[in-house]
């Protein structure tokens, strides 16, 4: 991967590109699924407000259907915005599962390269551009795309047989093409039949030793869980502390760009804004509501990561309470316990048995915190009490019942001083005829 000196950083931070040492090339972006935006209202602002506020610097923008008209709004209303400031930038990351032809992606990508806000990055100021597949399209269909538009190529070839299985050899057969790559897959636990399955970061690391060995860039990515109840298919993969594990899993290997995944995908649940209802069909609102089951309270906890990973730290004890607060944190859980799956709900999602009953809390307290606990209701009944310490605590724990759920962050003298109190309670019935296993996130205040 090319590096500039940082002797201009000051005057180019808040340009059109992103330019620098590696330490100082850390970029953050998050997953956006470019959906019908309605033209009447102010959502694509308060999308990319939200996502300036928790320290994004940019939406990897997922191109579905290039050539619809309510697609080419979106991204307009989209770059409008976004060309009105001069801290937040957008890129186009092809969707290849949706529309495999990339001839009609550079068609799309053509009428917004130039745009002030569109990403560029590296020695040459170049366009990103990165994918969702298309690693079965072909180096040669890359390969003449980036020629044709001299871009900075990122893309997430996984389909390549190479790419994890010998990644040292996907470097040798793509090291013209590409840039760096994106990983996805690596973000989850598989399916699983039974609890105790954690998400791994092996596979990142060796594809990205060889990309450092090939002097490429990395994209990791950060996620929370999938689920997934529509269309004809319904599966889960574990979320406990998934989004947790995997901070730690980037800080330790340290790549140059992180890719939350994603900021507003309601149809696999792993979304930590706003999903706007004219996006979606009502089988995944029944489901992936985010005014029903809310996840942004996710964000406070990524914005701490996100200053630890600009700052090259190399775990989460590192990581503080954003502007100087006192704390962060928030708590999370299904809406249901696991015997739902017994009490005649349909279409129980694979992976299920990975699942447990589980209250999951994370707090992030400043470097000078001292005897704090967390303290766990669950249906009324405290679960658990927990020392806490500076940086990231988090924790699983069983015991989830049905009723309320609260969270409850205690100083030295046991005073509560803040809480998160789930305005969802969790039953043990199907509702619409199938149990839920999205989760419900509140904030600690």
């Amino acid at each position: 991967m090319s590096r500039l000196l940082s002797s201009a950083i000051a005057l180019l931070a808040a340009s059109t590109s992103f330019l620098g040492t590696a330490a100082e090339a850390k970029l953050v972006f998050a997953h956006y699924l470019v959906g019908g935006l309605d033209a009447n209202t102010d959502h694509a602002q308060q999308d990319i407000q939200q996502a300036a506020a928790a320290g994004f610097d940019a939406f990897a923008l997922n191109i579905g259907k290039p050539q619809e008209p309510w697609l080419l709004s979106a991204v307009n209303q989209l770059f409008d915005y976004a060309d009105s400031r001069d801290d937040f930038k957008l890129f186009f990351s092809f969707d290849f599962y949706q529309t495999g032809d990339i001839n009609e992606h550079a068609g799309l990508y053509t009428q917004f390269a130039d745009r002030p806000s569109y990403l560029r990055y590296g020695d040459g100021s170049l366009p990103v551009v990165s994918s969702y597949s298309g690693g079965d399209i072909g180096m040669d269909a890359w390969r003449n795309f980036k020629t044709a538009n001299n871009v900075y190529l990122v893309p997430n070839p996984e389909a390549d047989g190479d790419y994890y299985n010998n990644p040292a050899t996907f470097f040798e057969k793509w090291g013209d093409v590409v840039d760096g790559v994106f990983s996805w897959e690596t973000n989850w636990p598989g399916e699983a039949d039974s609890p105790g399955t954690n998400v791994s970061s092996s596979r990142d690391e060796a594809v990205k030793k060889a990309a450092d060995d090939a002097g490429k860039s990395y994209i990791m990515g950060l996620s929370s869980l999938q689920y997934k109840h529509c269309c004809g298919d319904s599966w889960y993969r574990n979320g406990e502390t998934t989004l947790l594990e995997r901070m730690d899993q980037i800080l330790q290997l340290s790549p140059e760009f992180t890719e939350v995944i994603t900021w507003n995908d309601a149809g696999e649940s792993h979304y930590i804004g706003q999903s706007w209802p004219e996006t979606v069909g009502d089988d995944i609102l029944q489901y992936g509501d985010t005014d029903e089951n809310p996840h942004d309270a996710w964000q406070p906890l990524i914005t701490s990561f996100i200053s630890a990973f600009k700052a090259g730290a190399s775990d989460t004890s590192a990581m503080k309470p954003a502007n100087g607060a006192s704390f962060a944190g928030a708590v999370w859980y299904r809406g249901v316990v696991k015997s739902c799956l017994n009490n005649g709900g349909d279409g129980s999602p694979r992976g299920n048995g990975a699942a447990r009953d589980t209250v999951v809390y994370a707090v992030v307290l400043p470097d000078d915190a001292q005897g704090f606990q967390a303290r766990v209701t669950s249906g009324g009944e405290v679960i658990a009490t927990q020392p806490l310490v500076a940086g990231l605590n988090y924790n699983s724990i069983e015991g989830l019942k049905t009723g309320a759920q609260l969270l409850e962050l205690l100083d030295g003298d046991g005073n509560v001083v803040a809480m998160a109190a789930g305005k969802k309670d969790v039953e043990d019935q199907p509702s619409d005829g199938f149990c839920n296993f999205n989760y419900y996130v509140a904030g600690l205040e």
